[in-house]
């Protein structure tokens, strides 16, 4: 479904422009996250909307009969105390600034192992590696899953370097800049945006070994959750400075609360779908327990809230 957000009206131009190298990167991860939050709220309006399409989308789940309980709730307690630590940040901007440089981490790992307990419910199989959870996710997402997580790139560069192919994005789309602010939709930057990360994959994956040309080399679907791996591996290896920018305040908090939107959003689906595979009643009560010990975890007490006022529990 195509976001009703034209091109004339989406114009979110700031007068800071960047200028260094790492403010560019910044800029463009930046506005990537939040063309992804503002495709959400036009698509959904609320995510208690979306909550409610989910559980509908996923009717057709089978139930898994029997699962290793302990596991799950293993993973799920990681994923929400993770969630509760970034949502705690801060309304200093300074300390927010500061603190940008390990959201993108705490996000990633929060998404990661929700993941992690998703795909082992999802088959029977624990993936128990980032590299399996993300494959198995968006294998899933590609061919069931709900707008954008369901939009993926696929395929070989090829030996013009740009060959590999958007999935489930409308029929020629069309790719803009990544620096590019006018005459650009939401959806446009979100197809550049998982366009790049494919071609990063490809140069992070392919090993001469393989016995494959790296232009006929194909890493797979990548979605949404790998570019949350992309700036896990800038933030905590490759390119730390690069988080704490000398960008005004408003493109600083624009990040974090973009990352943390995204963040709720995925769990929100991630735990739909668990309920969907498990009992509803499990789902509910590992919430509930965690809440027990940690009632600042307002993130997951909404949902939780919502869950069991939807399922009658």
């Amino acid at each position: 479904m195509n976001s009703k957000i034209s091109r004339e009206n989406f114009d979110i131009q700031q007068p800071y422009k960047p200028s260094s190298e790492s403010e560019i990167k910044f800029e463009t991860y930046r506005f990537y996250l939040e063309c992804y939050k503002r495709y959400l709220i036009d698509r959904y309006h609320s995510w208690q909307n979306f909550a409610l399409e989910a559980f509908q989308h996923s009717s057709n789940l089978q139930g898994i009969k029997s699962f290793d309980s302990r596991w799950i709730e293993r993973f799920l307690k990681i994923s929400w105390n993770t969630e509760y630590l970034i949502g705690v940040g801060s309304n200093d901007s300074e300390i927010l600034r500061i603190n940008n440089q390990w959201i993108p981490i705490q996000s990633y790992y929060s998404v990661y192992t929700a993941s992690e307990a998703f795909a082992y419910v999802l088959d029977g199989y624990k993936a128990d590696s980032h590299h399996k959870a993300l494959r198995k996710v968006a294998d899933y997402f590609v061919k069931s899953g709900l707008d954008p997580w369901d939009k993926a790139y696929q395929g070989a560069r090829g030996k013009r370097g740009n060959e590999h192919k958007p999935v489930n994005f409308p029929q020629n789309i069309q790719i803009p800049h990544n620096l590019q602010r006018r005459n650009v939709t939401p959806l446009e930057m979100i197809a550049k945006c998982l366009k790049a990360e494919h071609f990063h994959r490809i140069d992070d994956i392919w090993d001469k070994s393989c016995g494959i040309p790296k232009y006929k080399f194909d890493p797979g679907y990548t979605g949404l959750f790998h570019f949350l791996y992309r700036l896990r591996i800038k933030s905590n290896y490759e390119e730390v400075d690069l988080f704490i920018s000398e960008a005004p305040e408003s493109n600083i908090r624009n990040f974090y609360e973009a990352l943390l939107t995204l963040c709720f959003w995925s769990l929100l689906y991630l735990e739909i779908l668990i309920i969907r595979k498990c009992k509803k009643k499990y789902i509910i009560d590992a919430g509930i327990k965690y809440i027990n010990i940690n009632p600042r975890a307002d993130f997951l007490r909404k949902r939780i809230e919502f869950y069991r006022d939807l399922l009658k529990y």
